[in-house]
């Protein structure tokens, strides 16, 4: 049974690559829940604990920002912190094989949100709430500490950051198309997959392109009702909606056709960008048709890469609503179950999740990620960003936190999106029917999760 819930852990892996390239959904495994309890976490406590703050404690992480905090953290108390920045496609193959194997060489370990269920279902963050986490439970957004715990409702891991979701558009484009940039005016033009169709057709009727592929309708699947509910696969109104848009934008040409982490999805930021560029270098498509993106549906972190990237176009961008409210991504920490220095784990757990200064340094420090605590949020409601013509993009994320519904995640849901993004792709491409491609989403679900009942 262990064996295969570390195979399963290691197929997650690779979807969790897969799902950075091109965007989708969950992970899965088919093992029951491993419930310790507090009980048998506090023998766990009793155990791993004897070395207290002040030991150098060792941190892998897959986000470079846990550097910066390990650097803050050791000027602030003396304690040496070490961080290892591994690539997310080799991120959970490691921690799986070290902490399958009881690995004690990392104290802190990192995961995002797609990737922590089966992470909590092997047994690798050890439960806080032996630390009294639960008194800090007032301090961050709900959702995050919601994604935080097991099936069993222990808590595991904490996040420095929230995630909600956006529309990041270009204002310059929306008054030269629309003679309008208001956000509230552009929200309306993405409120629905069939308005976003028509927004799409009127943006490449003005030489320009909705997005840069259709994988930025994603987000907004299933975001009010589980991929599995009750164990009965649900194969939504909104999963088929964004099937048939995302065909739509991909064969009538209504995108870029640059996949989001490619040279060109970068370049786009900045201006123009070949059409059809995929993940081919710029410097080998020199005399290519070139165009500009309208707009990027991206969780907030977004706003980041747009700082980083958008050179001469910084200021000219706005953020709007979609569809929905969604999220996407977040690193989330805890302490490894195997750790022999736990409370020093603990103590750097709590310094970049739960206090208050390490927040508002953060928030400053990023020029614009948006963080988990409450406390910080609201001072900082009134926050612009110079990359967004000084809107109030806080006050908007803030906003957007508050309308995320997490009860509606499953353990499933990231390998499932990916089975439905693959089923796209093959109408996209002309491989399969629409009624084809439905089956073999359905024969994936059944051979790879035989608990899950799949009605057709």
């Amino acid at each position: 049974m262990k064996l295969k819930r570390l195979t399963a852990l290691l197929l997650a892996g690779t979807m969790a690559l897969s799902l950075a390239a091109c965007g989708g959904g969950g992970t899965s495994t088919t093992t029951n829940t491993d419930s310790s309890g507090t009980e048998a976490a506090a023998e766990k406590k009793d155990e791993g604990t004897a070395q207290a703050s002040g030991d150098k404690i060792v941190v892998w992480t897959l986000a470079e920002d846990l550097k910066q905090f390990a650097e803050r953290y050791t000027e602030e108390t003396g304690n040496e912190v070490e961080v290892l920045v591994i690539a997310p496609a080799d991120y959970s193959t490691k921690l799986t094989s070290a902490l399958g194997a009881k690995s004690s060489e990392v104290d802190v370990i990192v995961g995002e949100p797609q990737m922590i269920p089966n992470f909590f279902e092997a047994g690798f963050f050890d439960d806080l709430t032996q630390y009294n986490v639960d008194d800090y439970k007032d301090s961050i957004m709900d959702y995050i500490y919601e994604a935080g715990k097991d099936e069993s409702g222990i808590q595991r891991a904490l996040s420095y950051q929230v995630t909600p979701g956006s529309i990041i558009y270009r204002r310059d484009l929306a008054k030269e198309m629309f003679g309008n940039d208001d956000p509230a005016f552009i929200s309306e033009k993405f409120k629905d997959f069939g308005t976003i169709l028509e927004t799409a057709r009127e943006v490449k009727d003005a030489g320009y392109r909705l997005f840069s592929d259709s994988g930025n309708l994603r987000w907004y699947v299933n975001t009010q009702e589980p991929w599995v509910k009750d164990g009965v696969l649900n194969l939504s109104q909104s999963a088929l909606d964004y099937m048939d848009s995302a065909v739509a934008l991909y064969q009538e040409d209504l995108v870029a056709h640059a996949p989001e982490w490619s040279a060109a999805w970068y370049a786009s930021m900045a201006g123009e960008l070949p059409l059809n560029a995929g993940w081919t270098d710029l410097a080998e498509l020199e005399g290519a048709e070139m165009t500009q993106v309208f707009s990027y549906s991206l969780p907030s972190w977004g706003a980041l890469i747009i700082r980083d990237n958008a050179a001469d176009n910084k200021g000219n961008f706005g953020i709007c609503k979609g569809p929905s409210s969604y999220f996407g991504g977040g690193t989330f920490l805890g302490i490894n179950s195997y750790s022999e220095k736990k409370d020093a784990a603990w103590e750097f757990v709590k310094y970049c999740t739960l206090n208050d200064e390490t927040a508002q340094w953060w928030l400053e420090k990023s020029n614009g990620d948006v963080v988990s605590n409450l406390a910080v949020l609201e001072a900082n409601k009134d926050y612009t960003n110079e990359s967004f013509g000084g809107q109030n993009t806080y006050e908007f994320y803030m906003e957007e936190a508050k309308n995320i519904d997490y009860s509606v995640k499953t353990k499933y849901d990231d390998q499932i999106g990916n089975f439905w993004g693959s089923s796209i792709e093959a109408v996209q491409k002309g491989e399969m029917t629409r009624e084809e491609a439905i089956e073999d989403f359905y024969m994936q679900v059944e051979t790879n999760f035989p608990e899950i009942t799949v009605t057709r």
